[in-house]
């Protein structure tokens, strides 16, 4: 009896991956393949397609969540760099006429830093007082129930895309040396200010080592002011096909439902300027969550046929997503054979599963290789999308909703 319960579990995986269907998922990757930044003719085009095709996918009612959100949090991060670099060379020449002053100037740009973090990954959208800058946006959204309800998963994938002058690997690199660099320079400045002010310490060498590496960084620091976002990007990438497979993920389930897992398919917008689909979901629903049985499964950049990612942790200081999806990926991947790595992004890239961990729910990031280095660019297009990494992605799904759906079933 054991062995024929395994033989059906086993013909029945095999049909479910025939049925998920990657060609489907490619062809509404291609459909969004275009510029779509929001606020742009592109973004009015992508919203018609994303609602034609959950109508395709078998959906009658189809949430269109409408909310405000602004470019204010990228503006002001780049400004921050500046400050940060303005007040870093200050300190170092403040050095040399008064330890008090560089002091205080170690010491609010040590708060000045944490607070372009915090602003960089925030809960909330802020709205810029310039009204230019402000753009009406939408989330769009289905909703599949199960028999029992015992638990919920969300899929998430956004659909705004952006270009921008730097590409995120750049725009990583400068934001690890300036934050690092310019936080352990303050750390050195509040030491030695000290020591000079009680023990009148004075090394003129190390002064002028220290005023070297401030210039340096500071300049590195100030380049991120010039990482412009525009609209020259086609975005498959980056995150057409995170929207492809959530689409025929809730296709595929609209036929198959579940026994125990309620399923909502979410394409946030806004995320390439603020996560603000993400924010202002979250913000809606995180008092009707349980935060025991609901899971956020976050698309972005996936559909690259080498490696997947599994960015499992995020931020300064350190933040970590949901052990358990992260487990239960890793271990679909090591038995399907897949390529997997478990990654840390300690700044300089974000997603929309940041506010949404925040709030304390279980999340976690599937995304893929080799694109990141075209992300933001006219080179992320269809190119960089393969069938072989949509099928990878949307099996690795279809695993963890089974091993769910299972474990509530007990």
């Amino acid at each position: 009896m054991h062995e024929k319960e395994l033989k059906n579990r086993s013909i029945k995986k095999e049909t479910s991956e025939k049925m998920l269907d990657e060609d489907n998922a490619y062809r509404v990757t291609k459909r969004l393949a275009f510029p779509r930044l929001t606020g742009s003719e592109g973004d009015k085009k992508a919203r018609e397609i994303i609602l034609e095709e959950f109508e395709n996918a078998g959906y009658n009612l189809i949430y269109r969540d409408k909310f405000m959100t602004s470019s204010y949090n990228w503006n002001f991060v780049r400004m921050m760099f500046i400050i940060i670099g303005t007040t870093l060379l200050l300190m170092a020449l403040s050095f040399y006429i008064t330890p008090i002053l560089s002091l205080s100037l170690a010491l609010i740009n040590i708060v000045i830093t944490f607070k372009a973090l915090s602003v960089s990954v925030s809960n909330k959208i802020k709205l810029s007082r310039n009204e230019k800058y402000n753009y009406e946006t939408e989330n769009f959204y289905v909703e599949l129930k199960s028999q029992q309800s015992k638990a919920k998963v969300i899929f998430l994938g956004h659909w705004d895309s952006k270009s921008q002058s730097f590409s995120p690997s750049v725009r990583i690199i400068i934001f690890i040396i300036s934050i690092f660099g310019g936080f352990i320079l303050f750390l050195t400045y509040v030491i030695l200010s000290l020591l000079r002010i009680s023990i009148n310490l004075n090394i003129p060498i190390l002064n002028n080592i220290l005023l070297d590496a401030c210039i340096i960084i500071a300049l590195i620091g100030v380049i991120n002011y010039f990482n412009k976002t525009d609209n020259n990007s086609p975005g498959a990438f980056d995150n057409a096909a995170a929207v492809g497979t959530i689409i025929e993920l809730a296709r595929y389930y609209k036929n198959n439902p579940k026994k125990n897992i309620d399923l909502i398919f979410l394409s946030p917008g806004s995320e390439e300027l603020n996560l603000g689909g993400a924010i202002h979901y979250i913000q809606k629903f995180k008092d009707k969550f349980d935060k025991n049985t609901t899971f956020f499964i976050n698309l972005d950049f996936i559909g690259g046929s080498e490696l997947i990612r599994l960015i499992s942790s995020y931020g300064i200081p350190r933040r970590s997503s949901s052990k358990k999806l992260n487990r239960l990926f890793l271990e679909s991947a090591e038995r399907r054979d897949f390529k997997i790595k478990d990654i840390y992004a300690p700044t300089g890239v974000w997603s929309d599963y940041m506010p949404i961990v925040q709030e304390g729910f279980e999340a976690c990031w599937l995304g893929s290789q080799p694109g990141i280095k075209y992300v933001h660019t006219e080179k992320d297009n269809m190119d960089l999308i393969s069938k072989i990494g949509l099928k990878n992605i949307l099996i690795l799904c279809s695993d963890v909703i089974n091993k769910l759906d299972e474990e509530y079933n007990q």
